[in-house]
């Protein structure tokens, strides 16, 4: 079993989780079973794998397996479902409802957004108005959580529950001196046949990725996805297991010389002192793994598997078929990326080819997206430029995109490039490291911009919107040119780890 470790698997996810998701169904089309493994609570997270395409075999989250609730199935909850006593008075609203004993107020009842009712948690105050205990729901219909708060407002104690009702988990909590909640104490419940005591979630955590291991067949494989969370547990597992540790980054500082520079401080005891714990270390890119040769030897296989598994589009969508003039970019909204810069190359796009239209698919600090729309604003675009937020599906986002754009400065592989290639949108990017240039082919299926010569990616975007032959020609380069990230090239180059197993 293949075991990809991570945090989380949120409504809103970055490439790391994207990335997952589509491993996840290359493992199963090719008959290898995988899971996502979580560390998180999360209440939703059974309705956020469907959401994403996933059954929930493909899901293994740490409060589950501890729960007994992996493959849980229930009933909706409502207020009604509470039992309330009959003297409260139960307000009325959409996303929430207070609960009253006369004036005052007892109790709020919080629903799930996008459900009709279904109780999300519920906060009780005290007469003095204070919280005191908040119950968390699981989607699925049962109290998963109480949570109990103290005179302050803070975090003392929670009792995590079965569906039955019985209590699995306790957690203890001691304020820090800004006042925030340190986690002091984990107490798995009658866990086969006796209570174990956990100074932090960490070791927690590990606990449950050893206990993971056992109970299937214990010769499993786990990768390391998100660094800061899964490194240090993956590292401490024992027994006869495989471990990797997946790079969704580029492995130096940013800021420094992204190529020679000192290694991310996250990954210096991964890579250095503690590279030998591993089995492989995996990058997107050949030329990532290139440079991590040369700097690292050859003390462990140090691996290129492509992040973006493409599929062949079911239909073709001529240039004529799609919006003109409009251009897209899917991804985080931050500096790294290099927005402001991309609104000002379009910008001068607009002068030029006032049908242009620019659309921004993704989420960001909310600080960055405020200053991106002032910029926007003040240069009079606020009817050609569209922050269209995060989408699940942007499946008609590409059918009617002609250009993909993409002013990254750093990667180690945008996923959202070999999405838009995959639809017959070409790319025009900054060649930046890592990725670009193992998707893109100047002249065949967009064009590669020298880093930060805002001029030329600009005239480069003109030229092509003002040429529907030109278009076309990428557009059909890109159909073309899928070999070298299609799942069938992406699972040959799993072929080293799953024929190990």
């Amino acid at each position: 079993m293949f075991f990809f470790v991570n945090q989380y698997l949120l409504s809103s996810n970055s490439s790391v989780e994207h990335a997952e998701i589509k491993r996840l169904k290359l493992f199963k089309a090719n008959h290898t079973a995988a899971k996502l493994v979580t560390r998180d609570f999360d209440p939703i997270i059974h309705a956020t794998v469907k959401r994403f395409g996933l059954d929930d075999d493909q899901l293994l989250n740490m409060f589950d397996f501890f729960a007994g609730t992996t493959d849980y199935q229930g009933q909706p909850f409502h207020t009604q479902d509470l039992n309330l006593p009959i003297d409260y008075q139960v307000g009325t609203g959409n996303n929430f409802r207070d609960v009253k004993d006369g004036q005052r107020l007892v109790a709020q009842v919080y629903f799930v957004g996008g459900t009709v009712g279904q109780v999300d948690r519920v906060d009780w105050y005290d007469p003095a108005g204070n919280m005191t205990l908040r119950e968390r729901y699981d989607l699925r219909g049962y109290k998963a959580v109480d949570q109990f708060f103290g005179q302050k407002g803070e975090n003392d104690y929670e009792r995590y529950y079965r569906p039955d009702g019985t209590c699995y988990l306790e957690r203890y909590y001691v304020q820090s001196t800004q006042n925030t909640p340190i986690n002091s104490l984990n107490v798995l419940r009658d866990y086969e046949g006796r209570d174990r005591y956990f100074d932090n979630f960490d070791d927690l955590f590990v606990f449950f990725l050893n206990e993971l291991n056992r109970v299937t067949d214990g010769t499993n494989t786990f990768i390391a996805d998100r660094p800061a969370v899964a490194i240090q547990p993956v590292q401490q597992l024992t027994g006869d297991v495989k471990k990797y540790l997946w790079l969704p980054m580029n492995h130096v500082d940013d800021g420094q010389n992204l190529l020679n520079g000192p290694l991310n401080g996250m990954l210096q005891a991964p890579l250095t002192t503690d590279l030998k714990k591993w089995n492989g270390i995996i990058v997107m890119t050949e030329q990532q793994a290139r440079n991590l040769r040369k700097r690292l030897g050859r003390k462990v296989p140090i691996l290129a598997i492509n992040g973006t598994p493409a599929k062949q589009p079911l239909k073709r969508i001529n240039m004529n078929q799609r919006t003109p003039g409009q251009l897209i970019y899917v991804g985080r909204l931050g500096e790294d990326k290099q927005i402001s810069q991309l609104i000002s190359i379009f910008t001068s796009v607009h002068q030029q080819v006032p049908t242009a239209r620019l659309t921004l698919y993704g989420y960001g600090a909310p600080a960055d997206v405020k200053r991106y729309k002032e910029q926007v604003s003040q240069a009079g675009l606020d009817d050609a430029v569209t922050f269209a937020g995060y989408q699940v599906n942007l499946q008609q986002a590409y059918d009617q995109a002609q250009l993909f754009v993409d002013t990254s400065r750093i990667d180690a592989q945008p996923l959202a490039m070999g999405e838009a290639l995959s639809n017959g949108v070409p790319v025009v990017s900054y060649d930046y490291l890592y990725g670009p240039a193992s998707m893109i082919e100047s002249g065949v299926n967009g064009e590669l911009i020298p880093l930060n010569d805002q001029q030329k990616f600009a005239a480069t975007l003109v030229s092509l919107l003002k040429d529907p032959k030109q278009l076309q020609s990428l557009s059909n380069g890109a159909y073309a040119h899928l070999d070298t990230i299609s799942g069938e090239t992406t699972w040959r180059q799993w072929a080293p780890i799953v024929e190990s197993k």
